[in-house]
């Protein structure tokens, strides 16, 4: 959540850590580390689903993992005085199945714990305070005529974006939404046409392609993909869903990490780290 906070100093924003099992998306979590106690405890494997800038991304040219979640990893790891090991995942959904038993230790990837979906999440899997408040967005492509109401006059609502084509990453809150709004039930009679995708880029490639009009995503990373995109797609508003995001652990926190991570959030807040971070990825404290 973005609450105010002093400034300060903080470190290097680029994150170097080992990865494991990039090139496929294979996501072999803590027992690549080894089966023994002892050993899995030297390190915090995160779970992760690239792309989400500016929340999560691999640079190609550094080999590391960047982002603000990235960041905020680094510290918990240091928290814990364990090594850093982010573990991508190519499908969101089953990484939110295998943190839930343990499969690695915490996941970072812009997860929504708030509303309906974060009852929902609460059930399998244990979440950290409230680090992120966020709100969905429509992409489009530059050319599109297509635009939202203002914040003000509320945003995008399910009748602004009736008959839209519209990609969506699954398991995400932005499905959900559309779910919920626009499902063509009585109570909700905006029907649009809704494709889901298993990655980000992949939704994001259907809209350049022309086979789809607009992308749900959350705002930030609808501003990020936009102002990277050279001018090929921009936002064409919000859709005000007022999430909140948190860490995810295993169900119960058996590893006994959610204080470490809240105390982590809690000094970042107040020691002028977040605004720090806030300002590195998103451009503003």
């Amino acid at each position: 959540m973005r609450r105010g906070v002093g400034r300060g100093v903080f470190v290097a924003t680029v994150v170097a850590v080992a990865i494991i099992a990039l090139a496929a998306g294979i996501y072999v979590g803590k027992t690549a580390l080894g089966s023994s106690s002892s050993s899995s405890s030297n390190y915090l494997v995160v779970g992760t689903n690239v792309p989400f800038p500016p929340f999560e991304s691999f640079n190609n040219t550094t080999g590391t993992y960047v982002g603000f979640d990235m960041n905020f990893s680094q510290l918990i790891a240091n928290a814990l005085h364990r090594t850093l090991v982010v573990d991508n995942y190519a499908n969101f959904e089953v990484l939110l199945e295998d943190v839930g038993v343990g499969v690695v230790d915490m996941a970072a990837s812009s997860i929504t714990e708030s509303g309906s979906v974060g009852v929902q999440r609460n059930g399998t899997m244990a979440f950290s305070e409230p680090y992120y408040d966020a709100n969905q967005a429509i992409l489009v492509a530059s050319g599109s005529s297509f635009t939202c109401p203002s914040v003000a006059a509320g945003g995008c609502t399910a009748k602004d974006l009736a008959n839209l084509s519209l990609g969506v990453q699954s398991g995400t809150s932005s499905q959900s939404w559309l779910s919920q709004y626009l499902d063509g039930t009585p109570s909700n009679e905006s029907k649009g046409v809704v494709d889901p995708f298993t990655t980000v880029d992949l939704e994001v490639d259907a809209v350049l392609l022309g086979s789809l009009q607009a992308v749900m995503i959350d705002l930030g990373p609808a501003t990020s993909i936009a102002a990277n995109s050279g001018g090929a797609l921009k936002v064409a508003g919000e859709v005000l869903t007022n999430e909140l995001y948190g860490f995810a652990v295993a169900h119960g926190d058996p590893e006994h990490i959610l204080p470490v991570i809240n105390s982590v959030i809690s000094s970042a807040m107040q020691n002028g780290t977040y605004a720090y971070l806030v300002k590195e990825w998103f451009g503003s404290a």
